[in-house]
């Protein structure tokens, strides 16, 4: 090659150095001074040549471009996953969850009593027969973890389909002034571990082990003894639907299968009834159902009620309730909760503040809604 020929090529061979390292960021040596031929050869025995002759002409992705690919990535990733919940949820609503109640005590020296206290669980199951091992879980931060674990024994109760009340009653958070049990036919058993009367079946257990699994604490318990009801009731199950509570589905459940004990159907239950369905399907969405339920509920107690059906008595505490709700601060507050925030919703004759009781009596009134005529509703 001649001195001239060597001269053009070391300066082409220098401006495609140049235009590589600030184009494209490769670790070339800017004082190649070597011919054209030397660096040909360093671009087929490069891997990083080899990147650079297989890839596309168009210039690096920035930063920015990177960032917000990267978040458009974890933003599908999370609608993805927040979809898959969704629809684990809906499919888990037609799953059949039998009610138990976890209880256990602790002793305390300074007053010589026992702690007693029990929650409500959905998630119970048999994990083995041999030797025989039960699991059930606890939310995260559930002070019956503790209790549990610093007892080390516990017992698991299959309620009835007419416990109901247990099963609502042990899904409310435990007051440390007001023992769980005073309302509740038990009997303390081996060291002060208060077994529940009436159960289809009782398990004491051990405590075999624990585990965090999401947003849930997983017990297992080894089972050392065991009670069996000789009656033939049926087991208490329910289908869970939209809400947080273990009580208000148990309750939901027995009302709509007109199986909630009628010593239960409360005015207070009348109340946790049309507050459900309305906090579920709204004021006007809520109605037929309420209709509905009540009326199938009364016709199969119909030899135990002392009226039938009332429609303005009905529809004028589905206002009143309704109302309550739409003026609750807190959308995600349980039912008593609401109940405390609106005390004058447990007052029976709340209706007569806006109603004569010679309009209520009226056959009018009881088949369909009549407007108050002492002053006008909320």
């Amino acid at each position: 090659m001649s001195a001239v020929m060597q001269k053009y090529a070391t300066f082409i061979s220098k401006g495609l150095i140049s235009v590589l390292q600030h184009k494209y960021y490769l670790p070339l040596n800017s004082h190649f001074d070597g011919p054209i031929e030397q660096l040909l050869k360093y671009f087929r025995s490069s891997p990083q040549a080899r990147l650079f002759c297989s890839s596309s002409a168009d210039p690096p992705v920035k930063h920015e471009v990177l960032l917000k690919k990267r978040l458009r990535q974890e933003s599908l990733q999370e609608r993805a996953t927040d979809e898959t919940e969704e629809f684990f949820k809906l499919a888990m609503r037609k799953v059949p969850q039998q009610v138990v109640v976890v209880t256990t005590s602790v002793y305390h020296p300074d007053t010589s009593l026992y702690i007693k206290r029990g929650v409500t669980c959905s998630t119970f199951s048999s994990v083995s027969f041999r030797p025989p091992i039960v699991s059930f879980c606890l939310s995260q931060g559930s002070r019956m973890h503790s209790l549990i674990k610093s007892r080390g024994t516990f017992a698991v109760h299959i309620l009835a389909q007419d416990q109901v009340h247990q099963g609502i009653h042990f899904s409310k958070p435990a007051r440390d002034d007001i023992c769980q049990f005073d309302s509740v036919p038990h009997v303390q058993g081996e060291e002060g571990l208060p077994i529940i009367l009436g159960c289809l079946a009782v398990l004491l257990c051990d405590s075999h082990s624990y585990h965090a699994v999401g947003d849930h604490m997983v017990w297992y318990g080894n089972v050392h003894g065991v009670s069996v009801s000789e009656t033939l009731q049926e087991p208490l199950i329910y289908f869970t639907r939209k809400f947080t509570s273990v009580g208000d589905e148990i309750f939901l459940k027995a009302f709509e299968d007109a199986t909630l004990p009628f010593e239960n159907w409360t005015h207070e239950a009348h109340l946790r009834m049309a507050w459900n369905y309305i906090k579920e399907h709204g004021k006007d969405g809520a109605v037929p159902y309420i209709k509905l339920y009540i009326q199938k509920y009364n016709e199969r107690h119909r030899g135990k009620l002392r009226s039938t059906y009332h429609e303005t008595i009905t529809m004028f505490f589905i206002h009143i309730v309704s109302d309550a709700v739409v003026r609750s601060v807190n959308a995600s507050e349980s039912f008593e909760e609401f109940l405390s925030h609106n005390k004058h919703l447990m007052d029976k004759s709340l209706i007569l503040d806006y109603y004569n009781k010679d309009t209520l009596s009226q056959e009018q009134a009881r088949n369909r809604f009549i407007y108050p005529d002492k002053k006008d509703l909320p």
